[in-house]
């Protein structure tokens, strides 16, 4: 019995001097620094930004086309040549078109006679032969009256029937209208012609000379040039072929470039135009400003394309981008993303005493890296690294 009970004092004595050995195991443990570093925190103003993914694009695509249709005979550029103001690109076949100037020009020629002629009257071959043409028409009438007074003579004697004398007077008639006709080409010969006359005449004129001004223009417009510097990014004619009026020949893209990039409804509030934005490009980064926004969603995204101007334009066209918008200016406090936790709710940990301290926080402002928060003071030490590791209330050693 004596034995027995001496055994379980043993056994109680072992457990009890085991439980103070972990005891004293954990609170070592516990109590050890844990190293951190840390980070004096400062009220600072940053920008505030959006940050988005964009596209290199030329700032303008045009489809340039001739005025009228037409045969091409030679093409001048190539696909993706770089193209100057000014520079030919496609030359129609000006064979027929010159054939259409030709006429328009004899028309034109008229017309400018007739109104010579309508204000300031014949030339003096015309107004002899107007002279010549009244004496005839005079004698003529002159002629007939006569002869239908005797007609009118023999009538009443009985001489002759009645459709005889009618017909001395048709006859009569007939010429008195010939010498009015001639007394009133010579008048208008020699003092020109009525207003109304010439009004006509200038008219007939006007639409000559428009008509052989807009034929003169299509074989100056059969040489398409190019309106502006860029690049050519198709040809959709080949030479020999027929290009309609109207319908695009050459595809140019403007030498000037831009970023694109698509806005959600909620930031397209905050950009206007002119906003400075930064823009990382093959890990270079250049400053531009919002030179377009679209009012219109895109139907597939429903994002409003926002365009940003690029000071140079030797950018590959596609390339991606990495937009900040610079919308405002920030005071506050502001710490390394890195350094935030969240369990459900973000926090950090700061140092007083030698001690780790468990902060929560709340989150305001972006700028790049670093988050504008509420919730910590000026002067605070911050742990931004080894927090992970941490309890509150945990000891820290500093480490440099």
């Amino acid at each position: 019995m004596k034995k027995i009970i001496s055994v379980w004092m043993v056994l109680l004595m072992l457990t009890w001097t085991t439980g103070c050995s972990i005891d004293t195991q954990d609170n070592e443990t516990s109590q050890k620094p844990k190293p951190v570093k840390l980070l004096s925190i400062q009220e600072e103003s940053r920008p505030v930004v959006l940050e988005y993914t964009g596209i290199v694009e030329a700032a303008s695509i045009k489809k340039l086309a001739f005025k009228s249709s037409g045969k091409i005979d030679k093409i001048l550029v190539k696909k993706g040549e770089k193209i100057k103001a000014g520079q030919p690109l496609v030359q129609l076949d000006t064979k027929d078109l010159s054939y259409s100037l030709a006429a328009s020009q004899g028309q034109l020629n008229a017309a400018q006679a007739e109104y010579a002629k309508a204000v300031n009257g014949a030339v003096p071959e015309d107004i002899k032969q107007m002279e010549a043409n009244v004496k005839k028409a005079e004698a003529a009438y002159t002629f007939a009256k006569d002869h239908y007074e005797k007609m009118q003579h023999l009538y009443g004697s009985g001489a002759i029937s009645q459709s005889e004398l009618d017909k001395a007077k048709v006859e009569l008639e007939a010429r008195e209208a010939d010498y009015t006709t001639a007394k009133e080409m010579e008048k208008k010969a020699k003092n020109g012609s009525r207003a109304e006359d010439q009004a006509a005449a200038k008219g007939q004129l006007d639409q000559a000379a428009a008509d052989y001004k807009y034929k003169a223009s299509l074989i100056e417009d059969a040489l398409l040039h190019s309106n502006g510097e860029g690049y050519v990014v198709d040809l959709l004619y080949k030479e020999g072929e027929l290009a309609p009026a109207g319908y695009p020949v050459v595809v140019v893209r403007d030498d000037q470039q831009v970023v694109k990039v698509g806005l959600s409804s909620k930031d397209l509030k905050k950009v206007n135009i002119g906003t400075k934005a930064k823009i990382r490009i093959n890990g270079e980064e250049i400053e531009g400003g919002v030179s377009n926004i679209n009012q219109t969603p895109d139907e597939a995204t429903l994002t409003y394309a926002v365009e940003i101007a690029l000071p140079n334009n030797n950018w590959p066209i596609g390339a991606i981008g990495q937009v900040d918008f610079i919308i405002d200016e920030a005071l506050g406090i502001w710490i390394p993303i890195t350094a935030i936790l969240s369990n459900g709710e973000d926090y950090v940990f700061v140092m007083q005493n030698d001690q780790a301290h468990q902060r929560k926080i709340r989150l305001s402002e972006v700028s790049g890296n670093m988050v504008k928060v509420e919730g910590l003071k000026a002067d605070e030490q911050l742990v931004i690294e080894g927090m992970k590791k941490l309890k509150d209330q945990d000891f820290v050693s500093v480490q440099n």
